[in-house]
This record gives C-alpha cells, sequence and structure tokens, in this order.
C-alpha cells in the first residue's frame, strides 16, 4: 500500500469528529510535515473538502464519503458494497439498473459490471442475483445473506474501518453525527441518562430498523420509553422521509426500558421461566471465569429483555441485526470475548445458534454495564498544599472534588501521595505536581486536569514495563525459516505452552474451540488465538513471526500472537488486552512488531505502541 493511501486510510477509520496533528501523521509515515500538508492538497483536488483542516490537524470528512465518491479502489469496494445494501433493502422490489446508475454516478455498464462480480461472491454464500427487465433481485437465506455483507466488510480495505464509518455506510444519506446529537438531546430531555456503550447499541438497533421493513412484535410489556422513542421517528421522518414502523418503535423502546427499574413481576410476565433460568445460570459461570459480580439488577433486567427478544427472533427466522461485529471485535476485544463465551453457554442450554452479530450486542450490554461500576481504589490519591486561613482549604477542597471527585481522592496527609495541588511550589518528591492561585480560575482547572491525565499515563507505562517482561518469556519470540499454516500454527501453539508447562495437554483443542465461533484474525496481517475461558495454569503471550505470509482462513497472516491466560491473572490481562488488539488492527503496527528481532526488542515496542499519544486506561 502507498503511503498516500495509507494515510487517506489512517484518517477514515479515526472516530467521526477526531483530528489528527500533522506531526503525528509525519511520524506514522515516516515523512516531513510538509509530505503530509501535500497529501491533503492532492486529495481536495480531486476530492473537494473530502480532507479538513484545523489548528488541531486533518481529519476525513465521513459526510463527503457515502460510498459515491471514486477514490481509487476503495471507491469500487464502497460501490459495490453500495449496491448489495440495495439489493438487501429493496427485496422482492428489486434495483433498477438505470436509477442506480444515476444515483452513484457511474454507467449502466458499471453497474452490470459490479452485479456480476456480486453474483460470483454471492455463489459462495448460497445466494443467487437475478435479473428481469432491467431490475436486480438478490434470493436466499437471511443468515447467508448477512454473512456475505459481513465478508465484504471485512475485506473491503486493508485498514479496517472504523465501525462509525460502517454506521455511516448503512444511513446512506443520513448524517450519522446529525442523528446521534438529536437522539442525546432527546435523552436529556427527558433525564434519561446513558453511556456510550448503550449509544452505540442504540444507534445499531435503530440502523437495522431503518433498513428492514418489519420486526417483531412487542407483547405484554408496557413502554415508558415510547414517547421518547415517538419523537426521535418523527425527526428521522420529518428530515428524511424515512418511517420506522410500529414494532420497531416498541422494539427501540423496550431497549430503553432496559436502562429503567422494573418490577420484578412486570418482567416476569414478559420473559420466559426457561430463559431467565438460563441466562442466571449463564452469568454465574460469566463471574466465575471473569471474576466480575454480574449481580447486578438493573444489568439483569436488560440483559433478560434482550435476550427474550433475540431468543424470539431466531425461533421466528427474523434475525436481521448488526452487521458491526467485525468492528466491535477490534473496538472492545474483552467484552466481545465475554459475550462470546456467554453466548456459548446460552446456545448450548437453549439449543439455539447465536450469530457473531448477536454476539456483538451482548458485548454493547456487557460495557454499558461494567463502565458504570466505579472503584474508588482507582482514584489518585492527592494533597492539597493550602493554608487552611478562613476555611480556604475546606472551599479549595469542595471546588476540586465537585469536578474531579470521580478521579481523584484528596487525602489528609502527603503519604503515598500521586498529585499535589499547592498554590506555592510544590514539595512532594516523586508526585506530579500543579501550582494553582489562591483563588480557582479556568487555567488552574485545566492544570489539574493535564496533572490527572500524566498521573494515568505514568501508570499505565509503569503497569506495562512491569508485567509483559513477565509474560513474554525469552524463549517466547519465535522467527520461523519455514513456511506456516493455519494448523500448524495451532499445533506449535499447543505445543509450545504445555513444554512450559502453561496449559493442559487439550490446550489446541480449546484454541480451534474459540476459533469456531468467531475467528482471532484481523485484516492487518495479525491472528491473536486464545480459549473461550481463562483457565491456564499461567498467563503467557507467544510470539511467532513465520518466514512467509500465510493464510489463515480469508486474511494473509504476517504475525501470530498466542495468549494463554489464568483467571488469577483476567483482571491485569484485561487492562492490555484491549490496547494491543487497538494497535494491532493497523498494519503497518503489525509490520512495525514483526520486525523485532528479540524478546527485549518486541516489548519495548510495544509498550511504545499502546502508551503513544500519551494513551491511559
Amino acid at each position: 500500500m502507498k503511503k498516500i493511501e495509507i494515510f487517506f486510510e489512517y484518517l477514515k477509520k479515526q472516530p467521526i469528529g477526531k483530528f489528527i496533528s500533522s506531526a503525528k501523521l509525519a511520524e506514522i509515515l515516516s515523512v516531513t510535515d510538509r509530505t503530509i500538508r501535500n497529501y491533503v492538497v492532492q486529495t481536495n483536488k480531486y476530492y473537494p473538502d473530502l480532507i479538513e483542516t484545523d489548528r488541531n490537524g486533518y481529519r476525513f470528512n465521513h459526510e463527503k464519503d457515502v460510498s459515491r465518491e471514486k477514490i481509487n479502489v476503495s471507491a469500487v469496494d464502497g460501490r459495490r458494497f453500495s449496491l448489495l445494501r440495495l439489493l438487501l433493502q429493496k427485496g422482492e422490489e428489486g434495483v433498477d439498473l438505470f436509477d442506480i446508475a444515476e444515483e452513484l454516478k457511474v454507467s449502466e455498464a458499471t453497474i452490470r459490471s459490479d452485479m456480476s462480480f456480486l453474483q460470483v461472491l454471492a455463489q459462495n454464500y448460497q445466494l443467487v442475483i437475478r435479473q428481469h427487465d432491467f431490475f436486480y433481485f438478490i434470493r436466499g437465506e437471511d443468515e447467508h445473506k448477512r454473512a456475505l455483507i459481513a465478508s465484504m466488510i471485512r475485506k473491503s480495505s486493508n485498514s479496517t474501518l472504523s465501525l462509525e464509518c460502517e454506521m455511516q455506510k448503512f444511513l446512506g444519506e443520513i448524517s450519522l453525527v446529525k442523528l446521534k446529537d438529536y437522539c442525546k438531546k432527546i435523552f436529556a430531555r427527558f433525564g434519561f441518562k446513558t453511556n456510550k456503550y448503550f449509544e452505540q447499541n442504540f444507534i445499531l438497533h435503530l440502523i437495522i430498523l431503518l433498513n428492514q421493513k418489519d420486526t417483531l412484535e412487542i407483547s405484554n410489556f408496557k413502554s415508558p420509553s415510547l414517547e421518547m422513542i415517538n419523537e426521535i421517528s418523527s425527526w428521522i421522518y420529518e428530515n428524511y422521509k424515512l418511517e420506522i414502523s410500529q414494532k420497531g418503535k416498541y422494539e427501540l423502546a423496550l431497549l430503553c426500558d432496559g436502562e429503567l427499574s422494573h418490577n420484578k413481576a412486570e418482567v416476569d410476565s414478559y420473559v420466559e421461566q426457561e430463559i431467565s433460568a438460563v441466562l442466571n445460570q449463564a452469568l454465574k459461570e460469566l463471574s466465575d471465569v471473569f471474576l466480575i459480580d454480574f449481580t447486578d439488577q438493573l444489568f439483569l433486567t436488560r440483559l433478560l429483555l434482550h435476550m427474550q427478544n433475540l431468543y424470539n427472533r431466531i425461533k421466528e427466522n427474523k434475525v436481521k441485526r448488526n452487521l458491526s461485529a467485525i468492528n466491535i471485535k477490534m473496538q472492545y476485544p474483552v467484552l466481545f470475548d465475554m459475550a462470546v463465551y456467554l453466548s456459548s453457554i446460552i446456545a448450548r442450554d437453549l439449543k439455539i445458534k447465536i450469530a457473531e452479530d448477536e454476539i456483538a450486542f451482548l458485548a454493547l450490554h456487557i460495557g454499558s454495564f461494567l463502565v458504570e461500576q466505579k472503584n474508588n481504589s482507582n482514584k489518585i490519591r492527592t494533597f492539597l498544599s493550602v493554608s487552611n486561613y478562613l476555611d480556604h482549604i475546606d472551599k479549595m477542597k469542595n471546588l476540586i472534588e465537585n469536578r474531579f471527585g470521580d478521579e481523584i481522592l484528596i487525602v489528609p496527609n502527603n503519604e503515598n501521595i500521586e498529585l499535589e495541588i499547592s498554590i506555592e511550589e510544590p514539595s512532594i518528591r516523586n508526585a506530579e505536581q500543579v501550582k494553582v492561585h489562591e483563588f480557582l480560575n479556568g487555567r488552574d482547572f485545566d492544570m489539574i486536569q493535564n496533572g490527572i491525565k500524566h498521573v494515568k499515563q505514568q501508570r499505565y507505562l509503569q503497569f506495562l514495563e512491569g508485567l509483559l517482561p513477565k509474560l513474554i518469556q525469552e524463549d517466547a519470540n519465535l522467527e520461523l525459516e519455514s513456511s506456516l499454516s493455519k494448523i500448524e500454527a495451532f499445533r506449535k501453539i499447543g505445543d509450545w505452552f504445555i513444554s512450559h508447562s502453561y496449559t493442559e495437554e487439550d490446550y489446541c483443542e480449546k484454541l480451534l474451540e474459540r476459533e469456531q465461533m468467531s475467528p482471532t484474525t484481523f485484516a492487518s496481517g495479525v491472528s491473536i488465538p486464545h480459549a473461550i475461558k481463562y483457565e491456564t495454569k499461567k498467563t503467557g503471550l507467544l510470539i511467532i513471526r513465520p518466514k512467509d505470509e500465510f493464510f489463515w482462513d480469508e486474511h494473509k497472516v504476517i504475525l501470530v500472537i498466542a495468549l494463554a491466560v489464568s483467571s488469577g491473572d483476567s483482571f491485569d490481562f484485561n487492562r492490555i488486552f484491549p490496547r494491543m488488539v487497538e494497535c494491532l488492527v493497523d498494519e503497518y503496527h503489525v509490520k512495525y512488531l514483526k520486525e523485532s528481532r528479540s524478546q527485549t526488542e518486541f516489548i519495548q515496542r510495544l509498550i511504545a505502541m499502546m502508551t503513544a499519544d500519551g494513551y491511559y486506561e
């Protein structure tokens, strides 16, 4: 991939609205700032305003990219993706050759060529695309349609698109930014509190409902959230002339209802007894494996309502859900693994099959629960070095706690202090020091916030420097002189962990069991195989650098990072796994790690990568 293409794809995968500095881009691509500016000028010359410029750097303009722009090869993928989405949306109405050619601003011959490509691809998924009187139709099972479109998403770029990009693709002309802002506005007006996991979950549900004509009927459950959903639905219709069916509104309302409290009788009247029993047992097993208490009643209510609807959809063959599983797996790998394990238990006990896209929704439910859990032991021990004249220290303490009470713990003595806030020259050694005015102003609060960030950054760096050398032994960095296959890789991983007393003899089978549920490879060229449960004898990483790239299912792999995780180390492991995956979905990071020639160099590069841009938990 050329550097200008890497530049383009890197900006495109960033969260919507985020600017990246010229210096950061230059460092990533090993070019000068001037070269970055030339890339921007060159891109905007042919695709006006596609890259936005600001004093904070550059960002990709997603509203200029609705899969219609002809941007080299990626434009072809985007156009075919749009055609496939339209085929699925239109159903028996079909897609008109001439209308779609005009809409996408290409010739009829180009559309015919794209349809021929899709026809060949569809055959691999037991689907058929037929033409009749200049109309195209797709025929086949819903499960096979989902598999096809998910495959196209995964292959659409060497650098995986961000979740927001994918959402915008399915929304088409609807602005994701405006939709999210309006939903937040309505939630706030109704006093409905949310977090980022619920917001993603809600928008994904909404997108699916806009892309299907019918959903399940909701019965035996009164919804206090329906008025809120009606307002969102009215806004979408007024601005984009798209309607959500009444059944769809009830499904969204029920999703919101899960965030509210309900009496037990009301929930019991809606949720089947068998599903309730299975879910409670599954959560108990999940707690035993991941050492997290899932007994919170509000979380249980949310999950009971979700599982009843999931069960209904599966039994009635109406599973039309989230097509963004691959991105959720990358953004929240620990949550996704928890959801994989939870799904395996539920599927076993209810004798159903739970698709990967449904697992992604369970991951967001788990994330929504975990983000609400507070842990005071993680707060930064802070000392105020201020005179108490006229109770001034108490007044300052109240002001600071009102702003930063979720992050810091102000203590009365200066023992084991991480952050010192002082109106004089700070004096505590080995502590982050912030000097403020006697009467706090806006700049003082900014300084305190920066001090908190620095402490968190230093905490994470020290944590990685202490943990990673323990997890990666000196002989755990294997450089192979021979070629490798997927099966040989599993055998080599199992043999190494067993011979080094990390796991039991059946570890290779457990790796394959996890792989069958959801692939552990990424388009960036890395595979991260691991078991479903955290139950090995001890925790460690095995690095395999094959001589040549090899195919691992549909992806070419140049680096394998295999994991063995003990239940006793699950807390520490969960602090590194999400960030590691976040870094490794980028192709240039994978190549950078592969070039390491020793255990020490690999660890140094991995730490530098995981702490780049001042990252902290």
